[in-house]
């Protein structure tokens, strides 16, 4: 037998068993998709402790990171030990901690406010924003960036985008985890250089 009948048998012998591998897939995709059509639908009651969910880190959205910041809601939606945790800080853990570290950044940036840019996602006790944001260091010197510290009103802005998971347990924010553009927001401030 020729060498080119060979290989032209042995590709032959490949398409089919690549035909095969690719009806399994779509055999698995559609065994996954009757799968997930045979689901439980949500309950009204698990619904409505979704929509709760969602209420609580809008309202944290707006009253801890938005333009208006008001104190009082660390302690009306922070659970007493809350984890608080971006790249551009280190974790914050507790309610005191985490006031502390939020009157501290909003000092040093006055005009700091970040608003979402999706609408909020609940699945289980977890809820997922997208967010972006900044603002003009024009107070005094902060150091609590993990890459370093800023002089007292050095003038520059930073904007920059995430997206944060909150778990939160009857009406308490629990955890705050972000993960945002903390590599845009160091090179606006010259903390880092860029490439």
């Amino acid at each position: 037998m020729k060498k080119s009948t060979i290989e032209s048998g042995n590709s032959r012998n490949s398409r089919r068993r690549a035909i095969g591998q690719l009806g399994a897939g779509a055999a698995a995709l559609a065994a996954l998709g009757a799968t997930a059509a045979r689901a439980k639908p949500r309950d009204a009651e698990d619904s409505a402790r979704l929509e709760a969910n969602k209420a609580v880190v809008g309202r944290w959205f707006d009253l801890f990171w938005g333009k208006d910041f008001h104190a009082g809601v660390v302690k009306e939606l922070a659970a007493p030990d809350m984890l608080l945790k971006y790249s551009l800080h280190a974790p914050r853990r507790g309610q005191d901690d985490i006031l502390a570290f939020i009157s501290n950044f909003r000092s040093a940036f006055p005009d700091l406010a970040f608003s979402g840019t999706a609408a909020l996602i609940a699945e289980g006790d977890h809820v997922v924003g997208q967010w972006i944001g900044g603002g003009t260091h024009t107070g005094p010197a902060f150091d609590d960036f993990i890459a370093g510290g800023l002089r007292a009103a050095t003038g520059r802005r930073m904007w920059f985008s995430g997206t944060t998971v909150l778990k939160v347990v009857n009406g308490r924010i629990q955890e705050e985890l972000g993960l945002d553009d903390g590599v845009t927001a160091l090179q606006q401030l010259g903390l880092i250089r860029k490439a």
